[in-house]
């Protein structure tokens, strides 16, 4: 017999309400804090999936819809095969892929413009557990990447397994300002060059 529900009597919120704040206030993140401030572990959040077939502006709304920015890209197997942000998504790839291949961007699939799993920046969970904040940025930072996945590895098979991820985003609003370093732009040809180079 299915459960019976019922509707739940309204109050009238009353003038002067305020809002219910935690016990204690969250600590400020700073650069020193450890990295784990930062993390976000997949044992309080559920990481959104998609599959390589999806056409590429479904897989944009499903993250606009979710409220992320990445999703995890999955095989049959419940494998992570890849990785494709909303920045890939709106990106310079899908305008080349239409050029080149001459195929209309509803026909342009996850996987075309996907980081493939051997490109995924991972960080050991045993580094990342004396890491500090600033040893994430710096790593992201060097490595050019906005993500980066965090892993565990099971002793015995060397099976990986991911437990989190840092993002910049993530950081930048944490910390209060934006930890990408800005790319000014060139005066001229010769400065475009350089910083090109």
């Amino acid at each position: 017999m299915p459960y019976s529900y019922e509707t739940i009597k309204c109050i009238s919120l009353k003038p002067q309400s305020t809002l219910g704040h935690p016990t204690a206030p969250p600590e400020m993140v700073k650069l020193d804090s450890p990295a784990a401030a930062v993390m976000t572990s997949f044992k309080t959040v559920h990481p959104i999936t998609t599959h390589p077939e999806l056409p590429i502006d479904v897989a944009l709304k499903k993250m606009k819809t979710a409220g992320v920015r990445l999703l995890f890209v999955m095989n049959n197997a419940d494998q992570i095969i890849g990785l494709i942000t909303a920045k890939d998504i709106m990106g310079e790839r899908p305008i080349q892929i239409t050029r080149q291949m001459q195929v209309p961007r509803a026909a342009i699939t996850v996987a075309a413009v996907m980081t493939p799993q051997p490109d995924i920046c991972a960080l050991d969970a045993l580094a990342v557990r004396d890491a500090r904040v600033g040893d994430i940025v710096e790593t992201l930072n060097a490595q050019n990447r906005q993500h980066a996945l965090v892993v565990e590895t099971d002793k015995a098979t060397q099976s990986q397994r991911v437990i989190g991820m840092f993002s910049t985003s993530q950081i930048s609003k944490l910390l209060g300002y934006n930890v990408t370093p800005e790319v000014r732009p060139a005066g001229s040809l010769a400065a475009l060059v350089e910083q090109i180079a």
